[in-house]
């Protein structure tokens, strides 16, 4: 039985996120209590996008979560050359509620353009399940792909719904409890898992120029897991949940329980991607705003 989908397309470019930013900012539910401020929480964050150590662009991401609520939004843009200068724009935001038992999203939404093209996509939540999904240009289903199944996009985060509640946190720092074990995501067109591990701790050194840090990063593997809505035979797919080189560093707020995301890298055949923060400013009510990195 396939999911009720109007009309889906194209890889959509948000599955980057939740691999870009996997692990990100705040406890997960049940590894400590949630306090008030953990829940009236702002932040604001800057990354760099690099790739075969070139910098192609930048990523935004805006954030706010209450009592109950979060919402997110995103936007990025990337130049590179492929014979020809070659740009794409796009933006991204997502809206749920926040349980004792981690987000459950109810809305998001993405979109892009480039010179000659542009697309959206739409997806809706009832639930704990995706409902409903629109895209434009429309999707046309291959018969290779693995199916989606109502079973598939149940208990799932959409991709930047994935980037919350996903650090743990408890009395002991920079150890590999902070790793979260499996984020379930669904992007539109493909389910997947990322898995993520200890690998290790690193001391980052602070360097000249903006955006960079100096303190204790805990770093994750992340395995990407394929599940549903690909080819298996798919290159780009085999490589990706083949590696092992995947990773996230993690890096604590300054008088405060939340981690996040310092740098994160994906091998490719091609070369290496990575993001790295260059602003990440925090903000609870009653304190001052903290700036991670500036």
């Amino acid at each position: 039985m396939q999911v009720p989908i109007i009309v889906r397309k194209a890889r959509t470019l948000a599955v980057a996120a939740p691999i870009l930013l996997a692990g990100v900012s705040l406890p997960a539910p049940g590894s400590q209590d949630l306090s008030a401020a953990a829940l009236h929480t702002r932040f604001a964050a800057v990354y760099s996008i690099r790739f075969a150590g070139i910098t192609l662009g930048k990523f935004e991401v805006w954030s706010n979560l209450n009592d109950d609520s979060y919402s997110m939004r995103a936007k990025g843009g990337l130049k590179f050359i492929t014979g020809l200068l070659f740009e794409i724009k796009g933006g991204t935001t997502t809206t749920g509620a926040v349980t004792k038992n981690g987000p459950i999203p109810s809305s998001f939404a993405f979109d892009f353009k480039t010179k000659k093209h542009r697309g959206e996509l739409a997806m809706m939540f009832d639930g704990n399940a995706v409902s409903h999904i629109m895209a434009k240009p429309p999707f046309v289903e291959n018969p290779k792909d693995i199916p989606i199944t109502p079973a598939h996009v149940k208990g799932v985060l959409d991709p930047l719904s994935a980037m919350f509640f996903t650090a743990k946190t408890g009395k002991q720092n920079a150890d590999g409890s902070i790793c979260p074990s499996r984020i379930p995501v669904f992007d539109g067109k493909q389910r997947f898992d990322l898995l993520l591990s200890h690998k290790k701790t690193v001391k980052v050194k602070k360097k000249r120029g903006k955006g960079k840090f100096r303190g204790i990063a805990v770093v994750c593997q992340i395995k990407y897991v394929p599940i549903a809505g690909y080819k298996p035979s798919n290159a780009g797919v085999k490589f990706m949940s083949a590696t092992d080189d995947i990773e996230v560093w993690l890096i604590k707020v300054p008088n405060n329980d939340m981690y996040v995301p310092y740098h994160v890298s994906i091998p490719t055949p091609y070369g290496t991607a990575s993001a790295t923060s260059t602003a990440f400013n925090v903000e609870v009510p009653g304190q001052k705003k903290i700036t991670v990195i500036h």
